[in-house]
């Protein structure tokens, strides 16, 4: 054997990529062992077969042909194709061609190089189907986006709606107390003019004085009434407002429903926010409520509930305390989740501190964080200064 050939042979029979050489009648005269294990043979098996077109998909081999006579010709020396191959069990076998026209034997042959990309094809396949399947969720992602927002709203808004169930219940509470006095002195005036007219008393000036002091106090019970349905009413547009109005008008409604628990005021700033007025006073107020309810729960002697206002890295900051204990460590990290409640059901929705979470983190910017205290639980509000 030639020394060329024998360098030849010593390249490629042990090559990890298939090589092969054939001639102008496209018959095999050379086959290395990588080649023909791609194709399930051996490489005396290909060498006594027909040709190249018996390993090749008959749909690929018009083409293979082509390619094979212009390079035979002269007319396209190389060539760098992918086509397709037929194992020898009968299925596809993917492969990329590297092919030259060369001088073999006194003859034109062509000699190449066979790698089986069959792997990779499946991946580019696979590939190209998940940017499909991405590009149609990219193309969707909008529409599936506003459908989430839609459902978020409605939840929102259905506990939106169950949290001022809530709230009216307060205000109803709220009024309650508040009509309890002057019931009592429209029933006072009411019997002493009973009374003066039994005794053949009645004149025109004490009837005239009861009357005025009737009509006072049925002023006064009609005012309550729009002091607390101003105090609900919902605020479409955002104001400015002095922090210190919303903590003087929410201990006012507290003091009617406080059970005889101490509130104690300590505001150091009169600082300006921006946002809902009402929806803030219904935070400081929930967060009262809740002092209040676990004061009463605890049987804590001497309750005391303390609003402090305050300015802190150039920020507002509004803090409640209270001397109940504290919040139990296992849930204190839940406390903010809808329908998270410690109370029983008849008392609790679970609904107060998500809304208290909600409202200022979205309505007014602002974050809401919970700690325990040596005595008991303080909630702190921060605001963005004005």
């Amino acid at each position: 054997m030639p020394i060329k050939e024998k360098f030849f042979h010593i390249m490629t029979d042990n090559a990890m990529v298939g090589v092969y050489i054939i001639d102008k009648k496209l018959m095999w005269r050379y086959v290395n062992d990588a080649l023909a294990a791609m194709l399930g043979y051996t490489p005396e098996e290909m060498l006594g077969m027909v040709g190249l077109d018996s390993v090749i998909h008959p749909d690929e081999i018009p083409q293979m042909v082509r390619n094979s006579q212009q390079r035979l010709s002269g007319e396209v020396p190389s060539a760098h194709y992918e086509t397709r191959a037929l194992h020898k069990s009968g299925h596809v076998v993917n492969i990329e061609i590297f092919a030259n026209l060369i001088n073999y034997k006194g003859q034109r042959a062509l000699a190449g190089t066979v790698i089986d990309i069959t792997a990779r094809i499946a991946a580019e396949k696979q590939l190209h189907e998940q940017r499909q399947e991405l590009e149609m969720l990219n193309r969707t992602l909008e529409q599936r986006v506003a459908e989430a927002l839609a459902v978020s709203r409605e939840k929102d808004q259905v506990v939106m709606q169950q949290s001022r169930f809530v709230a009216m219940g307060e205000m109803v509470a709220g009024i309650a107390h508040q009509w309890r006095q002057p019931l009592n002195m429209l029933g006072m005036s009411v019997q002493a003019l009973q009374l003066a007219h039994t005794k053949g008393k009645l004149t025109d000036e004490i009837m005239e004085r009861h009357s005025l002091k009737s009509l006072e106090v049925l002023k006064s019970m009609s005012h309550t009434i729009d002091d607390f349905r101003n105090f609900f009413r919902p605020e479409n547009d955002p104001q400015c407002f002095r922090l210190d109005d919303v903590v003087e008008r929410v201990v006012s409604f507290f003091n009617s429903n406080a059970n005889g628990i101490a509130i104690t005021t300590d505001v150091r700033s009169q600082s300006i926010v921006c946002g809902h007025m009402n929806e803030l006073s219904q935070v400081v107020l929930c967060i009262l409520n809740n002092a209040r309810d676990a004061l009463l729960e605890r049987h804590v002697a001497g309750p005391i509930i303390l609003v402090t206002v305050i300015r802190d890295n150039n920020m507002n900051l509004i803090k409640v305390s209270d001397n109940a204990g504290g919040i139990p460590e296992q849930v204190i990290g839940r406390i903010f989740d809808p329908f998270f409640s410690t109370k029983d059901a008849l008392n609790g929705t679970g609904l107060g501190l998500y809304m208290v979470k909600s409202i200022v983190e979205k309505s007014m910017k602002g974050t809401v964080t919970v700690k325990n205290t040596a005595t008991g639980a303080e909630f702190s509000i921060l605001l963005p200064l004005h």
